[in-house]
């Protein structure tokens, strides 16, 4: 492919999507900004009331694409950034915790703070793909693809394991004598991670050279506007 790669534009689809990943995670860390900082700042109670509708279509939106669960979920404006579902239970009851063991309506109060409306690891996932993203973009060049086989075994297989493992442990819970499995914040961010910065790393690139090739390919096939230098220039 004879594009020169530094003197083309970066392709409007990679710039989308990196624009669609930042606001994806932006908006699941403005849900407990807009219940909290109202709390911090003693601010009016009718502004208070209107950040709190916004937080709570916030945290309905993002039901829709992620489980929401407290125990797996980092939370701002609280004495700790992760609880348990025990320590949750601790401090603000088991009541309050409707469908517990999955207690995902559950967003969080002045005493354990709120909780991100994207659970830890989607935020590790998108936070991941938004800044190897936006790395590519300021390189202003894609670099060589990661083969399909790495992301398969270095960003999806220890994510399924991690992942599947705790669902797995819970259904066995459910039907027999064991105990499920929680896994920790830090292996999700870890797994959820790895994730995020291999599929950019493996898929990214193969967008940016394809789009780069039909700009290409368009290009070249333009018929050319006649002028002065053009052999079907007019004749003066």
């Amino acid at each position: 492919m004879g594009v020169k790669m530094r003197e083309t534009p970066i392709p409007r689809s990679i710039l989308l999507l990196t624009f669609g990943l930042w606001l994806y995670v932006g908006g699941g860390l403005l849900a407990p900004l807009l219940e909290g900082i109202p709390h911090v700042l003693r601010v009016s109670p009718p502004v208070q009331t209107g950040l709190h509708a916004l937080a709570t279509a916030l945290y309905t939106l993002y039901s829709f694409t992620c489980h929401q669960l407290p125990q797996r979920s980092f939370f701002l404006f609280g004495e700790r950034p992760t609880y348990t579902l025990e320590e949750l239970r601790a401090r603000v009851g088991s009541e309050r915790l409707p469908g517990d063991p999955w207690p995902r309506a559950f967003i969080g109060d002045p005493s354990v703070g709120w909780k991100t409306a994207l659970c830890q690891r989607d935020l590790a996932i998108y936070g991941a793909m938004a800044l190897t993203a936006t790395a590519m973009i300021l390189r202003r060049r894609p670099g060589r693809p990661l083969p399909l086989w790495l992301f398969l075994t270095v960003g999806l297989l220890p994510i399924a394991l991690d992942g599947g493992s705790q669902l797995l442990s819970y259904i066995l819970a459910m039907i027999g004598p064991f105990s499920p499995r929680e896994s920790t914040p830090l292996l999700r961010l870890l797994t959820g991670a790895l994730f995020g910065t291999t599929f950019v790393g493996t898929f990214f690139p193969r967008l940016w050279r394809l789009e780069w090739a039909a700009q290409e390919n368009a290009s070249s096939s333009t018929p050319e506007t006649p002028g002065t230098d053009s052999p079907l220039a007019p004749r003066r």
